[in-house]
C-alpha cells in the first residue's frame, strides 16, 4: 500500500491502539522511492515491534493535523529539515496543536525536530547550536530513567543528524540523557511526553545517502569521522522498543 493510500488509515474505531504520525518533512526526491517518508520508517519499525499497533499519517507540511484529539491514542512528531524558528506557514498551527494536545493530556513522542518543537512549545527553548552539526553514531549517558520504561540502562547510542538543539528544557521536564555536545539529547514529562534528538529510525545506509548533500555545512573532518563509524552497532532497535513501550502504557 502506498503512502497516499494509507496515510489516513486509522483502525482504532474497533478499539485497537492507534499511533498518529505527524509528518513534518518530505524526503528528498531520490529517497522517496526507497523510504517514502519518516512516518513510514517509524510505522514499519514499530509494527515489527508490536503487531497490534495501527497508524494514521498526517502530512503537517500540507496543513494536515488531527481534527479531534482522540483520533489516535498517541502521537509522534517526526524529524524535519525545518527549524522551530523558520517562518513556515505550518509551524504555528502545529505549535498551537501541540499546546492544546498537551493541555488535553494526549501522550506525545518527538524525534529530532519533533523533540525540539515539543520542548519549544511546552516552555523550553530550541535554537541553532553554536557547536555546529552533530552527526553519526553518538553515545548518551542516562541521567534520569523514566519509571514507565522497563530494563533501565546507563547509556545508549543512536545515529544523529542535527544542527539545532534543545538548549532549555520545559520547566516540568526531566532530562533522560545527554553528553557534552548535546546535553538535552532526551527528555520526558511524566508519562505523557518522551522525546529524543537522535534517530532510531535511521539505518546506516539512509544516513550515508542523506548526509553527503550536507557536507559543505557540516565540514569535511566532522563528516568523515561520522562516516567512519556509521556501520558500528547502535541502540536504534532498543529505542524503538522504548517508543512502543511508551505507546502501550500511555494509551492504557
Amino acid at each position: 500500500m502506498d503512502y497516499l493510500s494509507y496515510r489516513n488509515l486509522c483502525m482504532n474505531a474497533r478499539g485497537e491502539l492507534c499511533l498518529g504520525l505527524l509528518e513534518t518533512d518530505v524526503l528528498y526526491p531520490d529517497l522517496i522511492s526507497d523510504y517514502t517518508s519518516y512516518g513510514t520508517m517509524f510505522r514499519q519499525l514499530l509494527a515489527e515491534e508490536d503487531a497490534s499497533l495501527h497508524f494514521r499519517h498526517y502530512q503537517v507540511t500540507e496543513g494536515q493535523l488531527p481534527e479531534r484529539m482522540d483520533e489516535c491514542d498517541v502521537y509522534l512528531i517526526t524529524g524535519s529539515k525545518a527549524g522551530v524558528y523558520d517562518p513556515l506557514p505550518w509551524l504555528e498551527p502545529l505549535s498551537d496543536w501541540i499546546r492544546a494536545a498537551f493541555d488535553a493530556g494526549r501522550p506525545m513522542l518527538g524525534i529530532c525536530f519533533g523533540h525540539q518543537i515539543l520542548a519549544h512549545c511546552l516552555g523550553g527553548h530550541a535554537e541553532k547550536s553554536s557547536k555546529g552539526w552533530g552527526v553519526g553514531n553518538q553515545t548518551m549517558s542516562v541521567e534520569h530513567w523514566p519509571e514507565f520504561l522497563s530494563n533501565p540502562v546507563g547509556h545508549y547510542r543512536l545515529i544523529y543528524s542535527h544542527q539545532d538543539q534543545v538548549t532549555q528544557l520545559p520547566p516540568q521536564a526531566q532530562r533522560l540523557a545527554g553528553n557534552d555536545f548535546c546535553p538535552n539529547a532526551s527528555w520526558f514529562i511524566g508519562n505523557q511526553v518522551l522525546a529524543f534528538q537522535g534517530h532510531p529510525e535511521f539505518s546506516a545506509e539512509y544516513f550515508r545517502r542523506l548526509i553527503g548533500r550536507r557536507a559543505s555545512h557540516i565540514g569535511e573532518q566532522r563528516l568523515q569521522a561520522a562516516l567512519n563509524d556509521i556501520e558500528q552497532a547502535n541502540d536504534g532497535q532498543r529505542v524503538i522498543g522504548w517508543l512502543a513501550e511508551f505507546i502501550r502504557q500511555a494509551a492504557a
